[in-house]
């Protein structure tokens, strides 16, 4: 039976790299086969081994940079011509520009993934470079998938797609059958999984703690993603000297084998961010049962309403009035931690998103008369997905 081969692109490994390895994991392997071009990562790399499934490291840089940028697109198309895909599937701002124009000097369909537009985070000048590249890859694109619905609008109305070239599958997570035991008695440690970067907004996380530490001196705050593109970091030690707030607030280094535990040992989640796609960390908060307070942007506003299974803010105040109700509180800290648990099971499950993707790979290829997926799922085993860690995006 010939298998769909779907070659990924990116040069980001932080949150792209869960997405794609949820898709190594959970996709049926009878039905398709995957092939990884990234940067060297070593647990990326060694998940692909020990799947048996090839992993091209291809040097691909988050800055523009024109002659790596050519070595890099040169590298890509050689590879891409030696794989022959059905569908390349690229991701993030690098990795889709370079990956979908190697797939349109081949002809071949790609879909374009882009983990939150590259324009986000810029003003001026720079926002206006950033916006041009976005919308010249436009017409290179057969599909562009977004992974939440603001993410999609923002194709459609500000990059101009196509409204029939865009579609929408949530970003997803292994969710248990049944609600994780949490116990809600206390509320003591409030975290953040983020890079130290404008994105995250650590600096907001921080003012924040200060100013409930004031009022609550018991709490303990912490970040963990230090280590990984730390913008911020003189900043973040300059503020915590200032404040005399270093051994009230943590700052932990990354580690994939520590975000389970982070998560396992965190009252309340906060995320600060000023701009998201749909972030991992907190799909994956709330499936723990962990309730959330988090920036109203998108990505995060897609996920998380206000009084029904989180909160969503808008200043450093709002923050603060949210976070003490459920410091304050048990039985809210205990319902709105539920509800995102059953919020995430519903829509964000990996077992039930991952077919959708499949769908989308059946389609491109034209297949659909010749091969259906549910043939193939009924003439298999069914497929146990591997166990793996936690790897938010941060």
């Amino acid at each position: 039976m010939h298998k769909i081969k779907v070659v990924h692109v990116t040069q980001s490994l932080g949150g792209v790299k869960t997405y794609i390895e949820h898709i190594l994991n959970y996709s049926n392997s009878a039905a398709f086969e995957y092939v990884v071009i990234a940067p060297e990562h070593y647990e990326f790399q060694a998940l692909c081994q020990e799947k048996s499934l090839k992993y091209h490291p291809v040097k691909i840089q988050r800055n523009i940079n024109p002659f790596k940028d050519l070595i890099a697109l040169y590298q890509i198309v050689s590879l891409l011509r030696k794989e022959k895909p059905d569908v390349v599937h690229t991701h993030s701002a690098k990795g889709g520009f370079l990956g979908r124009l190697a797939a349109k000097f081949l002809s071949t369909k790609v879909i374009y993934s882009p983990h939150a537009f590259s324009f986000l985070p810029f003003r001026g000048i720079k926002r206006l470079v950033f916006y041009f590249l976005e919308f010249l890859a436009k017409s290179w694109t057969n599909v562009l998938l977004s992974v939440s619905y603001s993410e999609a609008n923002r194709a459609i109305f500000e990059v101009g797609y196509n409204e029939n070239k865009v579609q929408t599958i949530l970003n997803a997570v292994p969710v248990s059958d049944d609600l994780p035991f949490r116990n809600y008695s206390s509320c003591k440690k409030i975290g953040m999984i983020g890079r130290l970067t404008y994105q995250k907004n650590p600096l907001l996380f921080l003012e924040v703690a200060a100013k409930l530490l004031s009022k609550y001196p018991f709490l303990e705050f912490s970040i963990l993603g230090a280590g990984l593109c730390d913008h911020l970091s003189n900043e973040i030690q300059d503020y915590l000297i200032k404040n005399n707030l270093k051994n009230k607030i943590q700052v932990l280094d990354w580690g994939e084998n520590k975000a389970n535990k982070f998560l396992a040992e965190t009252d309340v989640f906060v995320m600060t961010s000023v701009f998201e796609g749909l972030p991992f960390s907190l799909i994956e908060a709330m499936s723990s049962g962990i309730p959330c307070v988090v920036s109203k942007v998108d990505g995060n506003t897609d996920v998380v309403q206000n009084y029904e299974n989180g909160f969503a803010c808008l200043s450093t105040e709002e923050f603060c009035k949210k976070i003490t109700l459920l410091i304050e509180n048990e039985s809210v800290r205990r319902k709105m931690g539920q509800a995102g648990y059953r919020y995430v099971k519903e829509m964000h499950d990996i077992k039930n998103n991952i077919k959708h993707l499949e769908s989308l790979y059946l389609q491109l290829t034209q297949r659909d008369g010749l091969i259906s997926i549910n043939k193939i799922r009924e003439s298999t085993s069914e497929q146990k997905p591997m166990h793996f860690k936690v790897s938010p995006n941060i």
